[in-house]
């Protein structure tokens, strides 16, 4: 495989040790959204009209906190 130079690779934001390029049309999907206070996560949840959910601390055992809001 050919290598793809320097300024090519920056544009399509490929890594340094791949010898290719990353394609433009690359389908990811969302990450879920997290947050840093329940108070945050429980207006976000009432803005986007969410009834049911339920909210997990992914950070367990540290003293700061990152929640993730799970719908039902």
């Amino acid at each position: 495989m050919v290598k793809v130079h320097t300024r090519f690779k920056r544009k399509q934001g490929g890594p340094s040790g791949l010898k290719q390029a990353r394609p433009e049309t690359r389908d990811r999907k969302p990450r879920p959204r997290t947050f840093k206070s329940e108070d945050s996560a429980n207006k976000w949840a009432e803005a986007q009209g969410i009834k049911e959910y339920e909210l997990k601390n992914i950070r367990i055992g540290t003293k700061d906190k990152k929640i993730r809001v799970i719908t039902k």
